[in-house]
């Protein structure tokens, strides 16, 4: 008991208060927003990606939607082109817009959040095209390659390609910067005052004015420096950000995600919004872009809630369904018949606090081991071959083998991956569960 008490007064004292003084910054909570708000946008443009994938779902049917639905691939595929693809767009205004509210509604009335996340998109824009300068010479970079090409400064595949998951990270660090550039000039007052009458929408419409310029101005000097040393924002933030991405895309690094989201879970915090939410998912979605372009990431778009969080973290529809089958205390069978319909919605916050999980010395263990067991083999089946890679996005309530089926274009083996992930969690929370159960069935006999 001594030493389970050392644990939890490490995780209180040590580890928990530094993570939540970070995601409770300001930045961090906005680009938290930011992607809850782009998650609509890749399911959409994933469901008709999806409709490519048909013949490999469904092979008896190939010639039929060849020669039907998939003839009209080019016009449905300018839905995916326009979410998907383009995602750092949607990523830039809603940073943007978030940061500049949070702003506006502690103590900068005068901001405007929709101003602040068009000028956020601006500063975005502002890096796309690539600028080169040799001999005092400004020039566009113009490139042919197989597959892709630069004209006239814009990198093209079959889009723009820094509109994609690449220009996530640029369109997150533009945007923090050009709304505090913006709110630099709210509060020095460095605005166009319209006289009194103006319509309201006219008025903060011209007070972006100055903000812009000097939005502007800052780009193009940031743009110049950086052109004349043969090289762009987008160049060097990427290196770092590949670095964090590998990292997070090996076993070991998605093992210790895993470790510290349910160590904030055990001591009653919410890990996944602080770690995942905040941190990861602009990582998977960039990875998820890159799959629906050829690459072979592991560590993509939803794999969390496809295959570790079965019935929310933690694995915990397992538990759920022993307290629904196997329970003998009046207190688990009543709460497993409670969670079991949110628990197959991968929603668990029933049974993480009203087991409970938290600071449940009985619970915990397993609480943290069946995730860990759940990646490793979620992330070898992957890494061999087994299962597809990741190229859809899907709703994180989506019931167990659903998300996995869907997420890999139809793979009927990451719906195996994931029934044999559920099975492996009941076996892993069993033990734990029938000594807790007995505890609350003894006391109360």
């Amino acid at each position: 008991m001594k030493k389970m008490n050392a644990v939890f007064n490490f995780l209180e004292n040590k580890l928990m208060p530094p993570l939540n003084r970070l995601a409770n910054l300001r930045v961090v909570q906005a680009i938290m927003q930011a992607g809850i708000v782009t998650v609509p946008f890749t399911i959409v443009g994933s469901i008709f990606l999806i409709i490519n994938n048909l013949p490999d779902i469904i092979p008896p049917l190939a010639p039929f939607f060849e020669q039907t639905i998939l003839k009209l691939s080019p016009l449905y595929s300018i839905v995916t082109t326009m979410s998907i693809d383009s995602i750092a767009i949607f990523y830039a205004l809603a940073t943007a817009f978030y940061l500049t509210e949070s702003y506006r509604k502690e103590s900068e009335k005068q901001m405007s959040s929709f101003v602040g996340a068009i000028l956020g998109l601006f500063a975005f824009l502002l890096t796309i095209i690539q600028v080169d300068i040799q001999n005092g010479q400004a020039q566009l970079l113009q490139d042919s390659a197989e597959g892709s090409m630069i004209y006239n400064g814009v990198a093209l595949d079959s889009w723009v390609t820094r509109f994609s998951g690449v220009g996530i990270f640029i369109g997150i660090i533009t945007s923090i910067l050009a709304v505090q550039i913006y709110r630099y000039c709210i509060v020095k007052n460095v605005t166009i005052h319209m006289p009194k009458g103006v319509p309201d929408g006219v008025s903060k419409a011209f007070a972006s004015l100055i903000p812009a310029i000097f939005i502007a101005i800052t780009m193009v000097v940031i743009n110049g420096v950086l052109a004349f040393f043969h090289t762009d924002l987008h160049a060097i933030l990427t290196e770092p950000f590949e670095f964090v991405k590998g990292l997070t895309g090996s076993w070991l690094g998605i093992v210790i995600i895993m470790l510290l989201i349910h160590l904030l879970w055990i001591v009653g915090v919410h890990g996944t919004a602080i770690i995942k939410n905040s941190f990861i998912n602009p990582i998977l979605l960039v990875a998820l872009t890159e799959n629906i372009n050829g690459a072979e990431n592991i560590f993509a778009g939803d794999f969390v809630n496809m295959y570790i969080f079965l019935g929310g973290a933690g694995s915990t529809l397992g538990l759920v369904l022993l307290m629904v089958f196997n329970a003998k205390s009046d207190q688990l069978k009543v709460l497993g018949r409670a969670a079991i319909l949110p628990g197959l919605f991968n929603i668990n916050e029933p049974v993480i606090f009203g087991a409970p999980i938290v600071y449940n010395p009985y619970l915990m263990i397993p609480f943290i081991l069946a995730p860990i067991i759940n990646v490793t083999i979620s992330y070898f089946a992957a890494s061999v071959g087994f299962v597809n890679k990741i190229i859809s996005g899907i709703p994180w309530i989506s019931p167990v083998g659903t998300g996995a089926f869907l997420g890999t274009g139809g793979d009927f083996r990451g719906v195996f991956i994931a029934i044999i992930n559920l099975g492996i969690s009941i076996l892993i929370y069993y033990p734990f569960f029938k000594m807790y159960d007995n505890k609350l069935y003894s006391q109360q006999k």
